[in-house]
């Protein structure tokens, strides 16, 4: 044919050694070579590529693309670097050639040779032209390994190689072939220096080079270690943090369009759009953790798109003749609305010292007994940066508060009857019999306390203090707006729960959205709102000597209480007419105390179960789509439901290079697929992935009421409904026909499947394990026992008795959801499991435990109770 010149990317590879080889086991080293032409014919096929020419060893290849080429390398020496291995090297370079008859030619194929001259066993190197080609292809990794002077090739070549995971990397190895090390020049300023010896035209190739290579090596160290030390930092958590943006920000202004440093940065980073009125005010954060770092501006308000860390952060907001505003956030995978959009700065003197402006907001209760209580829009107020102290309530106490009547506006109750000011007057007196706190003497505080909370005060006292600065208690709305209980893990460990006394209001470094300071401990804080008969009163926050978990208690007390950690802080309403939004009314919350409750017997539960049995009709089940990824591959699978004329679909997950049938783990998500449209195969893969690199299967059913199957149903809480019960009964054969579905496919071992919940699917693994049997072990991750009653039937108290498979539970100690004395150990207690086969991690976190910590716990047990996977599958398996 004539000679056709055009743009190839064009791929070496020989195996190194092979005459030695020959020489020694002439065998062995046919039956390698076979090995390697078989898989390098397979990749060419599968990446449009071609095979040139086999030369001994060494094979030729073309593809119309420099991103296939790398593609078919890395497919080639992860089968080369399973047993038996072959020490194949790989040269990759894109340029235009000229094809003739069986052969190519040009500088192209010259340089290509040279690359893989290069390379070590295992690895692929590649010329900055294929780089061009693959920065953008998220499943190719990259590094530089530096400037390398070709033979034959006038100018340096930049020199890299591929990093996916697996592969050789040969950084910081002295290579050796068709090329050496291109060295670098004599510093400029000293060419300068002799300028007048070597000439001028010597410092000016001399300044060339600084000009190159000085970047150049700036790349380099982003790529071999910022980015490396980026992933370091992410994988330690499911929380991203300062560090992490801070290295990512560093990176992002040397290899800006290095494409995953692109997708490592939406997780790490947030953009935001500030305003304040008036505008003008200057934002200083820095990490909410390290309260002692210094203070970073990111800007004059109004901040448009401004890029923050998605760690949780202190802001102030500062402006001259105006109150600093503190606020905290905005934190990992938060919503920013108006809480941080637009704020409001008041200037000087104009609100009442030490107080914080609260935006209006729509309340809903992360206390666990107080979830189901319907939300309410809660209005602009004002609210004490600092719980009452002992001083200011001198003052009360001075001005004869205790006999003022003004001052005593709610009924004062005992067992139900009111009495009078003065039978109460007798009750609130101070260890000497005067008026006062229960822990102070002769009408005064002990030395020294003056800037302490005040504490032993009963509910009444608090609010006739409050009516004397012309305030109020604040509603249990109120504080649940600006408590934050959901931030608890960052909150609680620099607040006072040290179990010895209180300390000095503000001095430690804990406080919440807004500037709010010693909302979690130091003093319980008394709020209006009664529940049940008005003779109870919620008091929130815990104190110091109480648990740390009691912050995310919704804790009441009878309203005489004087316990002396018993304090408050106020409010201040700024509208005419509070009432109407109803914030005051009494609020009943849901408590269980599961050391008390017991489970039925096993003859009614025996009758609960029938209620779960269906039908085992045929699945007809098709393959919906499939998708590749690097190291799995996904496909969408649809079912008949167990109920109905519904059909369900399951996303499997099957993990590469590992030899089938895959143990497989099957997961019920957190309550997100219950306002999630749609299922995203990608979405929060990087929660899970472990499974799939340990060489398991994982499947996520798509459960009734979640995504794309998404009903009336609009809370993962029990309750006592028809509605709720039905639902579980349809999660239970969701789960079961996903079963049987897995147990059509041979590359499943369905003698070794586990169940893996997450947040609801925590709490649901006590349910569904008692009722599918095919189920051998259960891991359960921030799970726990609601507070909500729903029907016995579906109880989760009545199952988990009957929950025998071993159990691992992985829990955070500052949990807001499921705390760990009334949720994670009551539930850990009932498990029916023999305590041996049993186990419960309590690490210091919150609704979010560490991630690297989960991974090594529950691999570890899957590798105890079904054994480890299978090792890599051989080349045979893989063609």
């Amino acid at each position: 044919m004539a000679p056709i010149r055009q743009l190839a990317a064009i791929l070496f590879a020989d195996i190194m050694g092979f005459t030695a080889l020959m020489g020694d086991d002439e065998e062995l080293a046919l039956s390698l070579r076979e090995k390697l032409k078989g898989k390098l014919e397979a990749e060419a096929r599968e990446h449009n590529g071609r095979i040139v020419k086999f030369m001994g060893d060494g094979a030729l290849c073309s593809f119309t693309s420099a991103s296939e080429a790398v593609r078919a390398a890395i497919a080639v020496q992860r089968v080369m670097l399973q047993e038996p291995k072959v020490p194949v090297r790989i040269g990759i370079h894109q340029a235009d050639v000229v094809f003739e008859e069986a052969d190519v030619h040009g500088d192209g194929v010259n340089i290509a040779s040279r690359l893989e001259s290069l390379a070590v066993p295992g690895s692929i190197l590649i010329s900055s032209k294929v780089v061009d080609d693959i920065k953008n292809q998220k499943d190719i990794q990259a590094v530089s390994l530096g400037l390398y002077s070709l033979k034959n090739v006038r100018e340096p070549m930049e020199i890299f190689a591929i990093s996916n995971p697996g592969l050789e990397v040969p950084v910081g190895k002295e290579l050796q072939g068709k090329a050496e090390k291109y060295k670098e020049q004599k510093p400029v300023r000293k060419r300068i220096l002799t300028a007048s010896k070597i000439g001028i035209p010597l410092v000016i190739i001399a300044l060339a080079a600084w000009l190159i290579v000085t970047p150049w090596l700036k790349k380099q160290d982003a790529r071999y270690e910022l980015m490396p030390a980026i992933q370091d930092e992410l994988s330690l958590n499911y929380i991203p943090s300062v560090k992490a943006f801070d290295l990512a920000r560093e990176a992002k202004q040397i290899i800006p369009d290095d494409s995953l440093l692109t997708d490592l940065w939406q997780t790490i980073a947030t953009t935001i759009t500030i305003e304040t009125d008036p505008p003008g005010a200057e934002l200083f954060w820095k990490d909410y953790t390290s309260p002692d770092a210094e203070w970073r501006s990111a800007g004059i308000t109004p901040l448009v798109d401004v890029q923050l860390p998605r760690a949780y952060l202190r802001m102030e907001f500062r402006k001259q003749g105006y109150q600093t505003l503190e606020y905290a956030g905005p934190g990992f995978l938060s919503n920013l609305k108006p809480d941080l959009t637009h704020l409001k700065l008041d200037a000087t003197g104009s609100i009442p010292e030490q107080m914080a402006r609260i935006p209006e907001w729509t309340v809903y209760f992360d206390l666990p007994s107080l979830q189901n209580v319907q939300g309410k829009v809660v209005p602009e107020f004002l609210m004490d940066k600092y719980e009452v102290t002992n001083s200011q309530y001198k003052a009360f106490v001075d001005a004869g508060g205790y006999t003022n009547p003004a001052y005593w506006a709610e009924p004062i109750l005992m067992d139900g009857k009111e009495i009078s000011l003065e039978e109460a007057v007798k009750l609130f007196v101070d260890r000497t019999g005067r008026p006062g706190p229960a822990g102070w003497e002769g009408g005064t505080y002990p030395e020294g306390l003056e800037n302490h909370p005040v504490t032993g005060v009963s509910w009444y006292e608090a609010a006739a203090y409050a009516v004397y600065v012309h305030k109020k208690l604040p509603t249990i709305y109120e504080w649940s707006r600006t408590a934050a209980t959901a931030r608890t893990e960052f909150m609680v460990p620099l607040s006072n729960f040290n179990g010895v006394s209180t300390v000095e209001v503000g001095s430690l470094p804990g406080y919440s959205t807004f500037g709010l300071y010693d909302m979690a401990g130091n003093a319980r804080e008394w709020c209006s709102n009664a529940t049940g008969s008005n003779d109870q009163r919620f008091v929130l926050g815990g104190g110091w000597n109480d648990p740390s978990y009691a912050f995310n208690d919704s804790y009441t007390q009878n309203a005489l209480d004087r316990s002396v950690s018993n304090g408050f802080r106020c409010v201040k309403e700024l509208q005419d007419d509070p009432d109407r939004f109803g914030l005051n009314q009494s609020i009943h919350g849901d408590y269980r105390d599961y050391r008390k409750e017991k489970p039925v017997d096993n003859a009614t539960f025996s009758i609960y179960l029938n209620q779960f049995a269906y039908d085992k009709d045929p699945l007809n089940a098709r393959v919906e789509a499939s998708y590749d990824r690097e190291f799995w591959t996904i496909e969408k699978i649809s079912f008949d439901a167990g109920y109905g004329d519904e059909r369900m679909e399951a996303y499997v997950y099957l993990p590469k290079n590992f030899k089938p049938p895959y143990q497989t783990i099957l997961l019920f998500p957190g309550s997100n697929a219950l306002y999630t449209s749609e299922y995203n195969v990608d979405s929060y893969i990087g929660w899970y992935d472990f499974f799939l690199k340990s060489g398991r299967a994982y499947v996520e059913p798509i459960f009734k009421s979640t995504y794309n199957r998404r009903d009336k149903l609009n809370s993962r809480l029990p309750q006592e409904t028809v509605q709720y019960k039905d639902h579980v009964i349809m999660w239970r054969k969701d789960l079961g026909r996903a079963i049987d579905y897995l147990e059509t496919r041979p590359d499943i071992d369905t003698d070794k499947l586990a169940f893996y919940g997450i947040s609801w699917g925590g709490f649901m693994g006590g349910i569904l394990p008692a009722v599918e049997k095919r189920i051998k072990v259960v891991m359960l991750n921030v799970g726990g026992m609601a507070m909500t009653k729903t029907f016995p039937e579906v109880d989760q108290i009545n199952f988990l008795p009957r929950i025998t498979q071993p159990v691992l539970m992985v829990n955070g100690k500052h949990d807001m959801y499921f705390p760990v004395e009334s949720a994670q150990l009551p539930m850990f207690d009932l498990l029916g499991t023999p305590a041996r086969d049993k186990k419960i991690n309590i690490y210091d976190s919150g609704h979010l435990t560490p991630r690297i910590e989960v991974m090594k716990a529950t691999l570890n047990w899957l590798d105890h109770y079904f054994g480890p996977t299978d090792k890599l599958v051989n080349s045979s398996d893989n063609q």
